[in-house]
Formats: C-alpha cells, sequence, structure tokens
C-alpha cells in the first residue's frame, strides 16, 4: 500500500553510504561545533578528546582541583571574545568520565576516591540559585548511577563479600549482582549481618538515626527513600541543607575523598541573576563551601568548579569580593593563578593536524589508514586558520568540506578547496556561528 500513513524511515544499514568512496563510514566530524554528553554518537559526546593539546589545562585540573586543598575552582575562558566552541565543554566532560572511569585513582595517584558530576545551567532565566545547581547535581547523580555505586561500596567494604567479588564484577553489572539480595543469597552471604554492617558505617559517619534506615533494606527500598522527584519547593526550602548534609554524608560512609562539580556555562545563571540573587549565590558559596554550619563545608568532600567568562567575571566581582569568597578563591589578580585554569585558543599545528587525524580515523572503513586523507595538511592548516584556532569552528568547517567533497566528487581537499569553499559559504557559515554562539543550549546537556 502506498499511502503516506504506512511510510518508514529506512534503516541505517540500508542506507546508501555517500561517504564509501572516500573511506568513511559516515562524515566524521559533527555537524553541529557542541558537545551532546548522552549522546551515543563519539563526534559529539566527547569520546573523541587528544590530551596532548590541553596538557596544560589537565596539569592545572589536577594541581588546583583534584590534588589541591581548594574547594572551589575556576576555568577561565579567555576565548570568549572570539565566540564558541574553545572546547571547555568536552574538557569538563573529558574530566569527568577519566576521574569516573576509575574513582580518581589515576587523576589522584591513588590517593584519593574521587566522583565528578557535570551540569549546565539552562537560558531559560529559571536557573539562578544554588538550590537549583544542587537540584540538578542530584538529578544527575541518579542518572548516572552513583547511589548505585555507592550502595555497592558500602556493602562490599564489609569483608562479607570478599569471596564473591572478582574482576567480574563492574558498574555495567551492580544492579544484578552486589545489589541484588537474591544473586549476593546464591553466592553464600549473609544479608542481615551485610545490612548490619552497612548501618554501623552510617552511625559512624555520622547520619542522624531516623536516617540511618536507608540501608536497612535492599537497594530497591534505599533507591525508593532517595526519590528524585522531590518537588521545587523542597529545593527552595531544605534543598541546600539535604544535599550538603545528608548526600555528603552518604558519598563520605562509602569512603569517597570528594565528588568534584563541574558547573559549566555558569554565565548563564549569573547574567540572569539581579544584585541579591548574585549576592547570595556568592553567600551561599562560602557557606555551603568554605565555613558554614554544614558537613560538606566541616569535611570538605563536594568541590566545585565554575567556568568563568570575562563579562560574568565583571558581573560577580563585587558580590565576591562582599561575601568574602576573595580570600580563599581568587577570581582575578596574581593568586588567581592558584585556583584557575586559564583556557586559550589551541596554537600547536601538528597537535591540530593530530586532532583532525583522530577523528578521521574514528569512522574510518579501513581502520589501519592513519593519514589525513582526502586533507592535504596544508588544507587543515588552512582550515584552523580559517576557523580562528577554535575547535568547534574547526571541525564544523572540515563537515562542511567533507559533504563539499562527496558532492563535487573531490577525492582531494587541498588549500585551494577550502578557501573556495570558505568564501561561497563564508556568510551563511558566520550567520549560523553567531546564532550558535546566542542559542540556549542545547537539550541533551543536564539542566538545572
Amino acid at each position: 500500500m502506498d499511502n503516506k500513513l504506512f511510510r518508514k524511515p529506512k534503516k541505517t544499514d540500508e542506507v546508501e553510504n555517500k561517504y564509501q568512496f572516500l573511506g568513511f563510514t559516515q562524515n566524521p566530524f559533527p555537524s553541529e561545533p557542541a558537545v551532546k554528553p548522552y549522546s551515543p554518537d563519539l563526534r559529539v559526546n566527547g569520546s573523541i578528546f587528544l590530551d596532548k593539546i590541553r596538557e596544560g589545562e589537565i596539569k592545572d585540573f589536577k594541581d588546583h582541583i583534584v590534588n589541591a586543598p581548594n574547594k572551589i575552582g575556576l576555568l577561565m575562558d579567555y576565548a570568549a571574545y572570539k565566540g564558541r566552541g574553545i572546547g571547555k565543554t568536552a574538557f569538563l566532560n573529558h574530566m569527568k568520565k577519566s576521574i569516573n572511569s576509575d574513582l580518581g585513582d589515576n587523576m589522584s595517584n591513588g590517593d584519593s576516591v574521587l566522583y565528578a558530576v557535570y551540569v549546565s545551567p539552562s537560558a531559560d532565566k529559571k536557573s539562578r540559585t544554588l538550590n537549583d545547581v544542587a537540584h540538578s547535581i542530584f538529578t544527575s547523580m541518579h542518572s548516572e548511577g552513583l547511589f548505585l555505586t555507592v550502595f555497592c561500596r558500602l556493602r562490599a567494604m564489609s569483608g562479607l563479600l570478599n569471596d564473591v567479588i572478582d574482576d567480574s564484577i563492574n558498574d555495567s553489572n551492580y544492579e544484578d549482582t552486589i545489589a541484588n539480595d537474591d544473586w549476593l543469597k546464591e553466592h553464600g552471604v549473609d544479608i542481615p549481618n551485610l545490612n548490619k554492617y552497612v548501618l554501623n558505617e552510617l552511625v559512624k559517619a555520622g547520619l542522624a538515626d531516623d536516617n540511618s534506615h536507608l540501608f536497612g533494606g535492599n537497594y530497591q527500598s534505599f533507591m525508593a527513600l532517595l526519590d528524585d522527584n522531590k518537588n521545587d519547593f523542597f529545593w527552595k526550602k531544605d534543598g541546600l541543607t539535604f544535599f550538603f548534609d545528608k548526600i555528603e554524608k552518604l558519598l563520605k560512609a562509602a569512603l569517597f575523598t570528594n565528588c568534584i562539580i563541574l558547573l559549566d556555562e555558569a554565565e548563564k545563571m549569573i547574567q540572569y541573576q539581579n544584585f541579591n540573587e548574585r549576592r547570595a549565590f556568592c553567600d551561599n558559596l562560602r557557606y555551603y563551601f568554605i565555613d558554614g554550619n554544614c558537613s560538606n563545608a566541616i569535611d570538605g568532600l563536594f568541590k566545585i568548579v565554575l567556568t568563568i567568562h570575562p563579562n560574568s567575571q565583571e558581573l560577580l566581582m563585587p558580590h565576591w569580593g562582599a561575601s568574602g569568597l576573595d580570600r580563599f578563591c581568587s577570581l582575578g589578580g596574581e593568586t588567581s593563578s592558584d585556583n584557575s585554569i586559564f583556557f586559550k585558543p589551541m596554537s600547536n599545528d601538528a597537535l591540530i593536524n593530530e586532532l583532525a587525524e583522530i577523528y578521521l580515523k574514528a569512522s574510518r572503513i579501513n581502520k589501519d589508514d592513519a593519514s589525513i586523507r582526502p586533507f592535504t595538511e596544508d588544507a587543515i592548516s588552512y582550515a584552523m586558520e580559517k576557523s580562528d584556532r577554535i575547535p568547534g569552528r574547526f571541525l564544523r568547517l572540515l563537515y562542511l568540506m567533507i559533504e563539499k567533497a562527496v558532492q563535487n566528487n573531490w577525492n582531494i581537499i587541498d588549500k585551494n578547496k577550502v578557501d573556495l569553499a570558505w568564501k561561497e559559504s563564508n556568510k551563511n557559515y558566520s550567520t549560523q556561528t553567531t546564532a550558535i554562539d546566542e542559542a540556549p543550549l542545547a537539550e541533551t546537556k543536564t539542566e538545572l
């Protein structure tokens, strides 16, 4: 039947691969210069990352955030005047994945047990407070499975699972093994004694008696009690105490050293705050992270890294100083390097070529091909020059060049072709990048 109601899209494997003559399974580069952390597409989820391009920033992250007593850190975006696409979101997500893959073992040189959570405000003018940030972090912890890891770590520390846990147990099967009472019983584990141990650890960690029953039952009852569907009124009234006291104690009981909050695009919150909201935001940062009467200020388990642009830096400066935060984390001046990561455009042409190679190889039919074909070296260098050495613009331009090659049956993309295509599309490309720079964040980012 030809009725349009019955039409279905072709399956991916039924669509002709128009990139095959170039040796690719798909266009190797992202069509949009934005990171979407939860996308399965390696081109856009931050999985393709060249550490050597950001060696300095990675070292600063380790020295000033991970392995330092600083509770508040800053990622200073000094390329904002050139537009977006500098790579800070990819960097933050790479740091998150690097930490969470082994709970910070490599990043801390084996000294700490870490977890990292990435959050980014929406641009709907509603996300203005630290309460909103805490709510978003809590939601991310749920969706990323942190509380499952907490539950399993507490059980593992009992010593009752030493004969059960081996290399086959990992975070992909925790729910079916260590968090599964039936599975543990089949392996001869004494469930009542296991839960008793976990309960005692919570008491020693400082949890109030009325909260200790959280771990008295199975994993399902535990998760039900840590419900993430609390309403906005709860987060406005009790959210900060809940998060920086109760959740902090849960992570401490599971022997986490630190949980690092990566707050990207902070300016999308700061620019909509009024005078009093900015002051309250800075006051709350100090209270809950530095010297307030809460568990986190005392233990320092949670750390936070804020991405700061020159404009938001100016807006925050008077309130930062008035709250006394400048004594603990300088927002500018000679001591800012002690707690800041300075993010600048790329400058090493050899590494720029290598970044292109990684993207190209990830989509090659022949995985042994490590060349930059169909590009010439001059084409890659010229593309980066035309992109102002901004990674997002660079990758977007290479995407457009591959599409041009398919349309025109180019087997080679040289400098002249890049120049020709650039001149043809410069007006449209400038309009697109401007729109992207000013657009709200992608929906796939974790919103506050």
